[in-house]
């Protein structure tokens, strides 16, 4: 390798745990993952910034920033000039929440040349000259901002599913008689055949109508085995004829808009169900993925290619968390999302000239929020399960370790690697509903609430939520579901309240002449913030007879977790990992179980110490200075993270190219006294 490195890619890996990563390399796997963590730097300390969740922690890896100063100070912002319920905010999901300079827009403005690729809350691109797909929400395609809870839009829309059966958000259709078919195939006996309308569920594009054809046919004449399916009923027009189990390949199709235009969009489908009787009939669609609309400039997304990625909404976690399919599916699904992400990020770093190559992929935080709890021996249902959350877990992280081999190769030696998480996870907890305390200590009143006596029934009512969740969507649905569909259930009186939880990790006071409705007087502020700290410090929760919350600051004493001014609560809290859902509103430093939620934090390339483990305390803050240093690049207006320097092989780099310089200038006028005498 030379000394210097040419070029910096940062490959984040949402939820990316480092010492399960490790334990999977000691176990014989992962040998990109071996070869990085091994040939370079391992932070083994690295705390993400608190709330350990997704949109500020990976604003912080990209500004070196903590919450308080770029603004993006949880999964969701509260919405200005509205009352402090959880009901006002939003998904911060757009490069306009991030009141702080990333650092490909500092470098974009110093003549860099950039990529950002499926980066959370990058887009829109604010870069002159750089290159940016996909980035308003997880995963391609996708736009989360302004969604109040946890729900995402797509240019054309979800997942879809066709079946005779009852499933979530299924289009049913009834099986009958083909009738006025052409060009059926030969030896075909007593066909069956229905119509099914499109569904552009979620869809950001107002699409015409559009009618596809489905016909079931036996191809030995032992049962149905095969379903086509045409937008005409014309055999020879078929965009797919499959067996049971068969994935389709890419199909490409041009959808009509209701303005008249057309959008050219590529698809998979898997025939998941088909009886001998086609009683029992199940084909699901991936998302419509459009091959244009999703980048800065326009012409990069229409030349990129994939010939088996696709788009997927979630990477097969929501058709497995429905109860649609098994995990065979959801691998599946997850494995054509790393191929379209591998194939985009090298095509990128192969075609265009780069200085700087940022990326996100989300899978692994998808697949704990589905398996982490049953690779919990204290929290799995059964050894079966935790043996199969297991391998599930290992052939995930094996698919994303060809996807980070791919990008290595394309990227070269002369790169400098970073690899990241945003945070990790633990197993799923106990549920916490912070509108209990406050509740019991007279801060906060609900809607026709008139007595205490209506408190049991409040307290009743979260267990109903999760009754109604499970037996409407399933025991797979996740903590974190639950958890939202309980605050956004609460309805409190504005005009009798005190306080009022929001988001994942605050209390807001409901404080007069700042907030619509407010009861407070600014001269009692500082009294109800400390009733509200004695509420949730003193709250023992029924079930577990174990407190929930591990930490409560005041907005002021916040600060030392890097929280701070009008984007934070009132009070801030932390709770202990046995309750909550996998990651949020735990501390950073949490470890409970198999879970840890330290963040991933890895060097590797010129300048980059080989095979050490970096046992000081690291930050993601720090990822963008360190950067900057090693490559001397200017840094972000607002970076606020140190240097590692324990990380780099020469930690005296810039003192160096200073005397270095200092030594070229002595000679230089040298030799320029020389010449005057001559």
């Amino acid at each position: 390798m030379s000394k210097q490195a040419k070029r910096v890619a940062v490959i984040g890996f949402d939820c990316a745990e480092p010492h399960l990563i490790q334990k999977l390399i000691a176990e014989g796997h992962l040998p990109t993952f071996k070869k990085l963590f091994e040939g370079g730097v391992l932070a083994e300390n690295c705390l993400s910034p608190f709330p350990t969740i997704t949109p500020p922690n990976w604003a912080s890896i990209a500004t070196g920033a903590w919450p308080g100063t770029h603004h993006v100070t949880d999964f969701h912002i509260h919405k200005e000039g509205t009352s402090q319920v959880n009901a006002n905010i939003f998904e911060a999901f757009s490069s306009e929440n991030c009141k702080a300079e990333t650092i490909w827009d500092r470098l974009d403005a110093a003549g860099k040349k950039c990529i950002v690729c499926n980066y959370p809350g990058s887009w829109p691109s604010m870069m002159k000259n750089g290159i940016m797909v996909s980035g308003a929400g997880l995963g391609f395609g996708e736009y989360r901002n302004g969604h109040t809870g946890l729900e995402s839009s797509l240019l054309l829309g979800m997942d879809q599913i066709v079946t005779n059966g009852i499933y979530p958000h299924a289009t049913q259709v009834k099986l009958e008689d083909a009738e006025g078919w052409k060009n059926l195939p030969a030896g075909s006996e007593e066909p069956l055949a229905s119509r099914f309308d499109l569904v552009f569920r979620q869809n950001i594009e107002q699409m015409a109508q559009h009618t596809w054809y489905v016909l079931v046919t036996q191809s030995a004449g032992q049962g149905y085995d095969r379903v086509t399916v045409s937008p005409t009923q014309d055999v020879k027009d078929a965009l797919f004829s499959l067996s049971k189990g068969e994935w389709s390949k890419k199909i490409h199709y041009k959808f009509k808009t209701q303005d008249g235009r057309e959008i050219e969009a590529f698809f998979r489908s898997k025939l998941l169900q088909l009886t001998d009787d086609a009683e029992d009939f199940l084909l699901i669609f991936s998302a419509f993925c459009p091959t244009e609309g999703w980048s800065n400039p326009p012409e990069v997304a229409r030349e990129i290619s994939s010939e088996e990625g696709i788009f997927t909404f979630a990477a097969g976690l929501l058709g497995y968390t429905l109860g649609i399919y098994e995990v065979d599916t959801y691998y599946e699904i997850a494995e054509m999302h790393d191929a379209w992400l591998g194939d985009v990020a090298t095509q990128l770093i192969t075609k265009y000239p780069w200085d700087l190559f940022y990326m996100h992929s989300h899978p692994i935080d998808w697949i704990y929020h589905s398996h982490l709890t049953e690779m919990d021996e204290n929290t799995c249902k059964s050894k079966e399960s935790y043996k199969q959350a297991w391998d599930f877990h290992l052939k995930i992280l094996q698919s994303q370790d060809r996807m980070l081999a791919r990008i290595v190769e394309a990227a070269g030696d002369d790169t400098l690697f970073v690899l990241v998480s945003d945070h990790g996870a633990v197993a799923d907890g106990a549920i916490f509903n912070p509108y209990i305390p406050l509740i019991k200590n007279g801060l906060c009143v609900m809607e026709g609430q008139v007595a205490d006596r209506d408190l049991k029934a409040i307290e009743e009512s979260t267990e109903q939520v999760h009754t109604f969740f499970k037996q409407n969507i399933g025991d797979r649905v996740g903590r974190e579901i639950l958890e939202m569909a309980t605050l956004n259930m609460f309805n409190p009186d504005i005009k009798r309240s005190k306080a009022f939880p929001q988001r994942t990790i605050y209390i807001y006071v409901n404080l007069k002449g700042r907030d619509p409705g407010g009861i407070v007087e600014p001269a009692e502020y500082e009294k109800v913030q400390q009733q509200i700290i004695d509420a949730l410090y003193s709250y023992v929760d029924p079930v577990t007879g174990k407190r929930p919350v591990s930490l409560a600051l005041t907005r002021k004493d916040a600060r030392i977790l890097g929280l701070h001014g009008d984007a934070v609560g009132d009070v801030v809290y932390a709770i202990y990992p046995e309750f909550g859902g996998q990651h949020g509103p735990q501390l950073p430093t949490t470890e409970w179980g198999v879970g840890k939620l330290k963040a991933l934090e890895a060097f590797y390339g010129p300048g980059i110490k080989k095979g050490f483990k970096l046992e000081r305390t690291s930050g993601l803050t720090d990822v963008v200075p360190t950067i900057c240093y090693i490559m001397n690049w200017p840094v972000p207006a607002q970076t606020e993270g140190n240097i590692l320097f324990q990380a780099l092989e020469n930690p005296n780099l810039a003192s160096d190219r200073l005397k270095n310089l200092r030594e070229s200038l002595v000679k230089m006028e040298e030799a320029l006294t020389r010449g005057e005498k001559h």
